[in-house]
């Protein structure tokens, strides 16, 4: 795929897009005590197989284990982000809803290794593995083939002020828009000539 150099405004805007899509990191959601995000599953399959749109594996597979803390990656992060974009899945399209989808199981499915064994492990770790996962989670979901309205209901859901939170959140979105950058720049390339 090409490269390019993309300066100005808009280069700044599309990567203050990403920086806060990727803040989401871990797309949790505060969902009503019926959601089925919010719901509690028992079964030891959650760790090893998180569910399709629940984000109990947050809190029953990470945080029981390794005790991080309100502000730690699993119910700081995690969770939260994961019950906030639940919370608000009318703003998205359906493709948008599906991305959403697709993120939160892939974000989960990355921390399974840690979920079911934790020899060396520590929340430190385990943060940097999560926030590791989040651009290639983002960006294999679909993210740089949503409409405009997604993108703007993203970043609405993550807030701009989450953007500056973390060193490895920062590196991830920038590492998604790179993505998206050149998946777009590969498309006009090819459109073009």
């Amino acid at each position: 795929m090409p490269t390019s150099n993309i300066s100005g405004a808009p280069g700044l805007v599309f990567s203050a897009l990403i920086i806060l899509l990727i803040l989401a990191t871990s797309l949790t959601v505060n969902a009503s005590p019926t959601s089925p995000l919010t719901s509690r599953q028992t079964s030891p399959s959650i760790c090893t197989k998180p569910p399709r749109d629940s984000c109990a594996f947050y809190a029953d597979c990470l945080e029981s284990q390794y005790h991080c803390g309100a502000n730690g990656y699993p119910i700081g992060y995690g969770q939260n982000f994961c019950e906030k974009f639940g919370a608000r899945r009318a703003e998205l399209s359906a493709k948008g809803q599906t991305w959403m989808l697709d993120t939160m199981q892939c974000l989960q499915r990355e921390l399974v290794p840690e979920a079911t064994s934790t020899v060396g492990v520590t929340c430190t770790s385990l943060e940097k593995k999560a926030f590791a996962s989040h651009a290639h989670c983002y960006v294999d979901s679909g993210l740089c083939a949503l409409p405009p309205s997604d993108w703007a209901a993203i970043v609405a859901i993550v807030e701009f002020k989450t953007l500056f939170k973390s060193l490895d959140s920062f590196i991830a979105t920038l590492k998604a828009g790179n993505g998206c950058l050149k998946a777009y720049l590969w498309f006009l390339a090819h459109l073009i000539f």
